[in-house]
């Protein structure tokens, strides 16, 4: 497995291939939920490869010392084998080469504690991302020793161009999918 950074038109066009069968295809995203105005201005495309064919994606979004994960994808025979690590790794490695200081994305809730056990924390208070039918929750992965006065209860403004309402809901949100894995156990 090789994941490199998208250069060439035809890197591209395998980015957007994955995407589409992921997002559109299995999870029934518009077209327009999916792709952007973005998709070539302040945006790095990460490719995952296998021999020749073309397996994973993640697209991260750079703003001075900040970076985002956006819509990371691994085809389905790929995924459970260590495809979407690796994709990610590569994105952290992109982003320290960048000197980039904190990396976000947003997960789903009931990906939060995957996300904390590699190093991610959740920002942004109670709020979390309310976007077409997804609940989105923003966490944070620190990179280096930052310098700034950062407020872990405040949304960063790297997330907040994200489309999408913000809502005061994290608590309810996490009762309700702890409540869920109790009821799941019980049966």
């Amino acid at each position: 497995m090789k994941v490199v950074v998208a250069q060439t038109l035809d890197e591209l066009m395998k980015v957007m291939v994955i995407r589409g069968i992921v997002f559109m295809g299995e999870q029934k995203h518009r077209y327009q939920m999916e792709f952007d105005a973005n998709e070539l201005v302040n945006r790095t495309h990460l490719l995952a490869m296998d021999e020749k064919e073309p397996v994973g994606t993640m697209r991260i979004m750079k703003d001075g010392k900040e970076a985002k994960f956006e819509r990371l994808a691994v085809l389905p025979e790929y995924r459970g084998k260590g495809t979407a690590e690796d994709i990610i790794q590569a994105g952290l490695d992109y982003c320290n080469s960048e000197n980039v200081e904190r990396v976000y994305l947003f997960c789903k809730p009931a990906l939060v504690s995957y996300w904390k056990g590699r190093g991610y924390e959740k920002v942004g208070g109670n709020k979390i991302l309310k976007y077409g039918k997804m609940t989105l929750i923003p966490v944070m992965k620190q990179l280096r020793e930052n310098t700034d006065n950062f407020d872990i209860n405040k949304i960063p403004d790297i997330l907040k161009h994200h489309p999408g309402e913000w809502v005061d809901e994290y608590n309810n949100i996490m009762t309700l999918i702890l409540h869920d894995k109790l009821q799941k156990r019980n049966i």
